[in-house]
């Protein structure tokens, strides 16, 4: 099935697309919206808590590639948004299983590095600073950072079987040494099972995970129905493709 399918089993004229939707853009326009974004992270982060309000979510600047970043970007979907507490929220979309905490790490790194030249930049009227030394020394012990939360998004064919923490990455270590080791653990939502395990207070986001299981048990007879009856919007319909593989 693709989203012309769908929109004509619901009775609508299609016409063709003259220019085709990358799955990337698609992800990321989706996310775009503050309702959905917000209740995704309330759900798969706090816990159901409504603890990030989608009036004070504003998009992020911060959508470029770092440097060194290249390749991990071509193969992910990212979309930032801060809060008005100073906090930026990251959703990752990945397909494919990779040692996710040590790539996050990276990733967060190079975006508090990021933060770190625009505090010196600013503060020293500089246009651009490339050396890292030189940006990590011109910081005061005034200068504050703004956290990085991230949520990844795992809607590849097998299931998960990763590592959730950079511990679990150490596994020879002797407890008593790895009791002390910093560790950096992930926050993971399995698009297979989302429907299952959380409570979206957002309909577009029940509607799309609903889906989503529907199509991963091979039910397309049930995910039509539901469309049908939930009166399902196109731009989730087209989520749907991307995140079940069928786009």
């Amino acid at each position: 099935y693709n989203t012309m399918n769908i929109q004509k089993k619901r009775g609508h004229n299609v016409k063709q697309r003259e220019t085709t939707i990358s799955e990337n853009e698609i992800f990321r326009n989706f996310w775009k919206n503050n309702d959905r974004f917000a209740s995704l992270f309330n759900a798969a982060v706090f816990g159901g808590e409504d603890v990030v309000k989608p009036e004070v979510l504003i998009d992020s600047d911060n959508t470029e590639i770092p440097n060194g970043c290249a390749e991990i970007s071509d193969e992910m979907n990212t979309v930032a948004k801060k809060t008005g507490y100073g906090v930026e929220f990251v959703l990752t979309g990945i397909k494919d299983q990779r040692d996710m905490p040590l790539h996050l790490l990276y990733q967060d790194s190079l975006g508090y590095l990021k933060e770190c030249r625009e505090i010196v930049q600013s503060r020293q009227e500089i246009h651009y600073i490339d050396n890292t030394d030189e940006v990590l020394d011109a910081l005061s012990k005034e200068d504050r950072l703004k956290p990085i939360i991230n949520l990844v998004m795992y809607y590849g064919k097998e299931p998960w079987n990763g590592t959730m923490s950079l511990k679990e990455m150490f596994p020879n270590v002797p407890e008593a040494i790895r009791a002390v080791l910093p560790d950096y653990r992930i926050n993971l939502i399995r698009v297979k099972e989302a429907a299952g395990c959380y409570h979206f207070d957002n309909k577009d986001l029940q509607d799309v995970f609903q889906m989503a299981e529907f199509v991963c048990k091979d039910e397309i007879d049930k995910m039509y129905d539901y469309m049908k009856e939930n009166k399902v919007k196109s731009e989730v319909a087209a989520m749907l493709e991307v995140l079940t593989g069928k786009a």
